[in-house]
């Protein structure tokens, strides 16, 4: 399992950027795993212009859902909300299948995700909740 915890992985786990508190009740949205209880809320907050200044996120999970919330509260920060729904979906159609090319950078430690398929799930956690919180923006229900 040690493919699983490239270093990039482990370096985002322990020290997750973006994370934080989301009290219940304030989040834009949330996401569960219900295979193994993996939960996060985030929060997002957009700078005047309508980009994202800050994702901040409260997780209660694994390394791979650390480090994926960590990957992305750092990637997101100063994409619009076109740009960040279209990575969501980039990352959607990448994870598990064609990997992620250099241009992702540290998402490249979950190639070979695939072999742990329960992991997956793990690391698009942090992506349903955003995808969430767009749609609630929009008042579509996710």
């Amino acid at each position: 399992m040690s493919d699983l915890y490239p270093a990039a992985l482990l370096a985002h786990a322990k020290k997750p950027h973006g994370a934080g508190s989301v009290p219940r009740g304030t989040e834009d949205g949330e996401a569960i795993n219900p295979a193994c209880g993996d939960e996060i809320r985030v929060a997002l907050a957009w700078t005047p212009e309508g980009t994202l200044a800050r994702l901040t996120h409260e997780l209660h999970g694994c390394a791979v859902s650390a480090a994926a919330a960590s990957m992305a509260a750092r990637r997101l920060e100063g994409k619009t909300r076109a740009e960040i729904a279209a990575m969501a979906s980039a990352f959607a159609a990448r994870i598990g299948k064609t990997g992620f090319e250099e241009a992702w950078g540290d998402f490249q430690a979950f190639n070979g995700i695939e072999q742990y398929p329960a992991r997956i799930h793990c690391a698009r956690l942090v992506w349903q909740a955003v995808e969430q919180a767009l749609a609630k923006e929009k008042g579509v229900r996710p």
